[in-house]
């Protein structure tokens, strides 16, 4: 197994990034655009909405196929520490240490991120 270099994982977290954005406008447009059902005022559950697109999205990918849309493009994919893949659990894990203030500067202490950590996982090159 050859883990993905921070550059990689860099670009991951971009293009990741870009995909959520664009999630969160095209939600964005059907919850208000179509149907009209955000409130004007902001309601506290929209963040909150919006916070469960970040994380489907991520869970989601790497449940079913191991990576994500940055993943795809990079070559990579999400494994366990024996180059499994991962668990329902571990996967959960994964995506709520996303949550951890400052994971995404994790990688500038050490070769893999706080969630990879947590949740026992790496990203390789395949």
């Amino acid at each position: 197994m050859k883990v993905a270099d921070k550059g990689t994982r860099f670009v991951n977290h971009l293009i990741d990034n870009i995909a959520v954005i664009i999630l969160v406008i095209l939600h964005a447009f059907l919850l208000d655009g179509l149907l009209h059902i955000i409130p004007e005022d902001g309601s506290p559950w929209l963040g909150l909405y919006f916070f469960v697109l970040y994380f489907g999205y991520h869970f989601l990918f790497e449940y079913f196929c191991s990576r994500t849309i940055g993943k795809f493009i990079t070559k990579t994919k999400v494994v366990d520490d024996n180059g499994d893949k991962p668990s329902t659990k571990a996967l959960f894990i994964r995506n709520i240490s996303r949550l951890i203030p400052l994971d995404n500067f994790s990688f500038l202490f050490g070769q893999d991120g706080w969630h990879d950590t947590i949740s026992e996982t790496q990203v390789i090159s395949v």
